[in-house]
């Protein structure tokens, strides 16, 4: 695409749109544990200014991999400790997909009534698109990742205290690998199976 602006215009509701409730399902299901640090700290909104990284923003739009501002919980609130930490790190990953089929059933509805404007219909399928993106890539078993943080409520604590002294390492490491676009290239064509699957699901 050589119009830059055309380019934000197309991608900037997805983006905003999978940054903030990613992070407000986690908030909102840290809360439903009992946790209250979220709505303490004012994360508990659908304002995205709340949730955005600057970089992580950048790197969504150029890169169309990148990430939020991460919501703060206490564990020592929730309920239930372990299946909580599970459920409030899948619940970002888990809107991000449930948002990518509203925008696919947005874009059925607007095929079936014969609307046809093509930049809506690219904002809306750019919107599945880094929606899915979202979802795959937070779960990366790699801290600061949601992935990891699964992972580390489902293996034996001796690992966990084991991996997480390479913590700083590993992010080192997975920020490298999303410059060098390794990250991207690993994770694209599970992305493009579930964006086909999609695309295929609503008769485009």
């Amino acid at each position: 695409m050589n119009n830059p602006i055309l380019e934000i215009i197309i991608k900037i509701l997805g983006i905003l749109v999978g940054v903030t409730f990613h992070e407000f399902a986690h908030g909102l299901m840290a809360y439903c544990f009992g946790d209250k640090t979220p709505k303490k700290e004012g994360r508990l909104t659908l304002n995205p200014i709340s949730h955005i990284d600057p970089i992580g923003l950048i790197l969504l739009f150029f890169m169309n991999f990148g990430w939020s501002r991460p919501i703060h919980t206490n564990p020592t609130n929730f309920k239930n400790r372990k299946p909580a930490m599970i459920m409030v790190s899948l619940a970002g990953c888990i809107a991000n997909l449930l948002i990518a089929v509203v925008f696919a059933m947005i874009l059925k509805l607007l095929n079936v009534y014969n609307i046809e404007y093509d930049l809506f219909f690219q904002i809306l399928l750019y919107g599945i698109y880094i929606n899915i993106v979202l979802a795959i890539f937070n779960l990366i078993p790699i801290p600061p990742m949601d992935g990891s943080k699964i992972l580390f409520n489902l293996i034996p604590p001796r690992t966990y205290f084991k991996i997480i002294q390479y913590e700083y390492i590993l992010q080192i490491i997975l920020i490298i690998l999303l410059l060098i676009g390794a990250i991207p290239m690993l994770l694209n064509p599970i992305v493009l199976q579930i964006y086909n699957f999609l695309i295929k699901l609503i008769g485009l």
